[in-house]
């Protein structure tokens, strides 16, 4: 090629263009770098004629030492941060080679095995890692090491001009010039082989398609008019430190890098020196560098200065990301070694913390399977992808790329994403619940005195939080007390579960263990803690007593309700927003708030009673009395008059229900009676809950059916779309069809269900049937707790359907549990009175629900079918949903495994299929009835005796299993509760203690479904083979 010729961008080879540049810009700033380890001696500056020179070095001594290489041999690199690597990189390609650079950060056996993948047999090093290069010899066989020249050495030699084969870009595209590794953070490294056709992708994106009114934000952006320098901190052996300090000075018009001190930490006091030392046009760096700045006097007016600060390796903690982006603009890029960075729109200056992704790029945002509203990035590649997507050469012949990188849409604007985390950081306790840790390791991250936070718990009760020390901070300085109001503060954006105690912190000097991008490596770091954990695990339980709040000895009305207001928040902190009188379960309290909360009042109270005399403080006590207010009262009675509360009269439960009852059935709407005809084909349906397990089996069903011409999907969340789509496509509905179905976002407790004046309108002049299918299922809640809103929003679909043109039909899913209190049977009718309902909230809320909704036929002429549904279980088929692990049966099984006893119980199992359940619902709203009020039992009619359950589970879990009877076994159950504080299995357990007292005889009037549903009629019983199929698929 003639040096002083150059192909357009997109077809150049960086070699080549080095050397073109060199011969026509000679002057030309590649990078600036110290003079020595003290910046204050100044800096030198890089030309291009000076890169040239030493890449020529670099190549003559390879040659020199290895010859050349016909085959694209690879050559290694390990060194420290100086330019040594880039002249090496250069000079090797000269020679034939690619350049493999790993990590001197990473354990020898790591190194010794991306060398042995990528079969290296040569290893250039500079002096200054003899130690580490001495412990990768002992780990090799058959492989040669070197010391290179330094790059000072480089600098002073002056070669002839070095000849190479000029190949030209159709024949040079595909060959592989650089090997990098991914990160290693969820295990070992992967070499990534890179390609010139890789790096022109980069070269290619100024030339990509504009979105009109809108500014690209891809490698473009540091196309700096007129030239500049940006500050940057990544290694050469990292995909950042090589774009900055190889591609960006040759492919870019025209940004040179900044490197700092080579064996100099990066710092927030470093940044300052050099942002005051040297005029900058940006910085690309962590967040962590940028944020220790800020917390120095005045140093934001450092950043004024700055075109942008480009940041990627995690998101900046909130309150200095909001900060900073008053003075410049903040770029978050996102990428990876496979795929490089994904090409975005810059979003609106109030939105600097999400990205929107250039339409142009092939991707989709897939909801995950691991966090609920969170979705998974996902690439494409093909033909049509080759000149913008690095997949094509990093990885061809792939055509999807599942990135594990997780994102939440903005709540309010389309199209934007804020990362999430990795699917690797989801944290799954041993109860199954998961979390991600990242939101509140961000916030632990802000702390003045705090260089890293880490929390860990996979696969225990709860989580413990590690914090890293500044190196200049003692551990006096530091402890959990101190940093406590932060620690509640972070504690707020994560799940009550994930919530970490005071007694759970573990505080160090020892640095974390970070990947070349400064992230903290996840479990690199844990291994290097485990001791340190596995201490912690085994001499802490649930919050200690130094987290109780003290009460005031006077016992006053206001100290104990201060006392009892501290304590909740202590188990709920979230709480301090919560008025005294509003219960707790409505605003997210859960099962392990309400264990923790138990503890805590007990811990509190400890001075003033003996541990049998505080028996009565547990869980089922905070169920009772969900609000601030009325613990307040309950524990102050104690305390000045020794009254605990005492089991719940019959008379206090039904007149509870009578209360909601008239509540919700007050003022209903009058309404003339009108002879009631099923719709022709053409059905219009309102199906609330149309996202969760049995409701998107129920909607699968109903689009099988050519007479629904169309379905309105009512649920909470902007991403019910996503999450339908995906649910669908699960049970092999591939298409949704939009003209079919429309989603509207609504809110149980409020008016008219929150929905939007013209989604309303909509509703009533469409709708036909509406089924009102969401309600939450947990049998540890009062029924109080079950008011707002699913009591609330029956009232409002009976005034919606008196509102509705059609007047139409409320199809209500209803349980068998709200007529298995009292009686040997179930029939298919109403509940007479409240002692028909099993003693648990969820059931007493399904029974008031029933009454309500035949008191709405009663007087407002309102069309009710009841679905009473009793156990869903796991599907018959593959496509069918997976049985939910938070139901009730499965921690059954689970403890039962632990315990080593197996339940006998004298219930049947009458369960139905969860892909029959919906067909039997399905044929049931659809059905020809002409009656204005029906009442339908969906339970298996083919019963099968318990018996069989529990021979199947001591086949798998060991004839040494003892089967015995649900009331010894729920004995010994809570035993192991209280040492596991296993969430689940304390409503599964109240549950157990219900189904004891019903009558061994019961049985189930089923004719009216059966007459109804083709389904029912021939459903089958329950056999060995599914349930080995739902055993399997738990994990048992």
């Amino acid at each position: 090629m003639d040096p002083t010729s150059l192909p357009l961008q997109g077809s150049r080879q960086l070699h080549q263009t080095l050397d073109y540049l060199a011969a026509t810009s000679p002057r030309r700033l590649f990078a600036t770098i110290p003079k020595t380890s003290d910046i204050s001696d100044g800096f030198r500056e890089i030309y291009f004629c000076d890169m040239a020179r030493c890449s020529n070095v670099a190549a003559r001594w390879i040659q020199d030492q290895f010859g050349s290489s016909q085959s694209f041999q690879t050559l290694s690199f390990i060194g420290i941060p100086d330019l040594r690597g880039v002249a090496v990189f250069f000079g090797a390609i000269k020679c034939g080679y690619k350049v493999l650079f790993p990590s001197p950060r990473n354990p020898p056996s790591t190194n010794a095995s991306l060398l042995e993948q990528t079969q290296c047999k040569f290893v250039i090093h500079a002096t200054e890692v003899n130690p580490i290069v001495k412990q990768l010899e002992a780990e090799t066989d058959g492989v040669r090491f070197v010391v290179c020249p330094s790059f000072q050495d480089m600098l002073e030699g002056n070669p002839d001009p070095f000849v190479y084969k000029q190949n030209s870009w159709t024949v040079a595209k595909n060959n592989p010039v650089v090997v990098l590794h991914s990160s290693g953070s969820t295990g070992i490294p992967k070499p990534i082989t890179m390609t010139h056709g890789s790096f022109s992708i980069l070269d290619n994106e100024r030339n990509l398609h504009r979105v009109p009114g809108r500014k690209n934000r891809d490698f473009s952006i540091w196309d700096f008019s007129g030239g500049g320098r940006f500050y940057h901190i990544f290694p050469y052996f990292h995909l950042a430190g090589f774009l900055s300090n190889v591609v960006n000075p040759i492919f870019t018009e025209a940004s040179s890098p900044v490197l700092g001190p080579p064996l100099q930490q990066p710092s927030g006091n470093l940044l300052r020196e050099i942002m005051k030392s040297l005029p900058l046009r940006a910085l690309y760096i962590p967040p962590a560098i940028a944020e220790q700045l800020l917390q120095e006097a005045n140093s934001i007016d450092l950043f004024k200065k700055l075109d942008f600060v480009c940041y990627t390796g995690a998101p900046f903690s909130p309150g200095a990301g909001r900060k900073l982006s008053e003075v410049t603009e903040l770029v978050s890029l996102y990428g990876s070694t496979e795929a490089f960075q994904v090409p975005q729109l810059v979003p609106s200056k109030e939105d600097w913390s999400f990205m929107e992704w250039n339409p142009c790029f092939k991707l989709e945002m897939q909801p995950s399977t691991d966090e609920e509203g969170a979705f998974e990035l996902v690439l494409f590649a093909d033909s049509s992808t080759k000149s913008m997507s690095a997949l094509n050469h990093n990885l061809p012949g792939i055509s999807e790329w599942r990135t594990k990188d997780l994102f939440k849409p903005h709540p309010d604007k389309p199209n934007l994403w804020r990362y999430f985390g990795r699917r690797d950081d989801i944290i799954v306790l041993s109860n199954g619940e998961k979390f991600n840790p990242i939101p509140f390791e961000l916030e632990l991250q802000a702390h003045p005195l705090v260089a890293g936070a880490l929390v860990v718990g996979y696969g225990k009760v709860y989580a413990i939080l590690l914090i890293e020390a500044k190196p200049t901070v003692n551990e006096e300085a530091l402890s959990a007390d101190s940093i406590w109001p932060q620690v509640a503060e972070a504690n707020k954006l994560i799940p009550s579960y994930g919530r970490i105690s005071r007694s759970h912190i573990i505080i160090t000097n020892r640095p974390f263990e970070r990947a070349g991008k400064g992230t903290i490596v996840r479990k690199l770091t844990e291994k290097k803690f485990e001791t340190d954990i596995a201490e912690l695990y085994m001499t802490t339980k649930s919050p200690s007593k130094q987290d109780n709040p003290i009460l005031a000895t006077n016992f006053t009305e206001e100290t104990v309700s201060e006392f009892v207001h501290l304590a909740v928040i202590s188990a709920f902190p979230t709480a301090a927003a919560i008025a005294d009188t509003e219960d707790l379960y409505s605003h997210g309290f859960d099962s392990l708030s309400t264990t923790q909360l138990v503890t805590t009042l007990r811990g509190g109270l400890g001075a003033y009673a003996t541990s049998v005399n505080l028996a009565w403080i547990n869980p089922n006590m905070i169920y009772r009395f969900p609000t601030i207010r009325q613990l307040a009262k309950v524990v102050g009675d104690f305390l000045k008059h020794e009254i605990t509360p005492s089991e719940k009269r019959l008379e206090d439960r039904f007149s509870t229900m009578d209360q909601f009852r008239g509540r919700y059935t007050c003022d209903l709407p009058q309404t003339p009676k009108f002879a009631f005809s099923r719709p022709s084909p053409g059905i219009t349906i309102a199906l609330t809950g149309s996202t969760g397990s049995l409701g998107s089996s129920i909607l699968a069903s109903l689009l099988k059916s050519a007479n629904v011409d169309r379905v309105f999907c009512l649920n909470r969340g902007l991403d019910a779309p996503s999450r339908q789509k995906k649910n669908l496509a699960e049970l092999g509905v591939t298409e949704m069809n939009d003209a079919r179905l429309c989603f509207m976002t609504i809110n149980l407790a409020k008016p008219h269900l929150g929905l939007s004046s013209k989604d309303h309108a909509l509703l009533l002049e469409q709708t036909d049937i509406i089924i009102h299918n969401a309600w939450r299922v947990d049998f540890n809640l009062s029924l109080q707790s079950f008011a707002e809103p699913y009591l609330h929003s029956v009232r409002t679909v009976v005034d919606l359907s008196a509102a509705s043109q059609k007047h139409a039909r409320i199809c209500f899913i209803s349980s068998v549990s709200s007529m298995m209190g009292s009686g040997s049977s179930v029939p298919e009718l109403v509940p007479e009175d409240y002692s028909m309902s099993m003693q648990l909230g969820y059931s007493e809320s399904k029974c008031v629900a029933e009454m309500i909704l035949a008191e709405a036929n009663r007087i407002s002429s309102t069309p009710i079918t009841i679905l009473r549904v009793g156990q869903v279980a796991g599907g018959t088929n593959p496509q069918a949903p997976l049985w939910p692990a938070q139901e009730w049966i499965y921690p059954v099984i689970k403890a039962s495994r632990s315990l080593g006893m197996i339940p006998m119980s004298h219930f049947p199992i009458n369960w139905v299929p969860i892909d029959l359940a919906s067909l039997v619902i399905a044929e049931l709203v659809l059905s020809p009835s002409r009656k204005t009020f029906d009442v339908y039992n969906i339970v298996n009619p083919q019963e099968v005796s318990w018996s069989l359950l529990a021979e199947v589970l001591k086949k798998r879990f060991g004839s040494n299993n003892n089967v015995i009877p649900w009331e010894k076994w729920a004995v010994e159950a809570r035993k192991m509760t209280s040492l596991m504080e296993d969430p689940m299995l304390e409503p599964a357990l109240k549950l157990v203690d219900e189904m004891v007292k019903v009558p061994s005889e019961i049985s189930f009037s089923t004719e009216k479904a059966i007459a109804a549903s083709p389904t029912m009629a021939t459903m089958k019983a329950i056999d060995e083979n599914l349930l080995c199929s739902w055993l399997e698929q738990w994990g048992f």
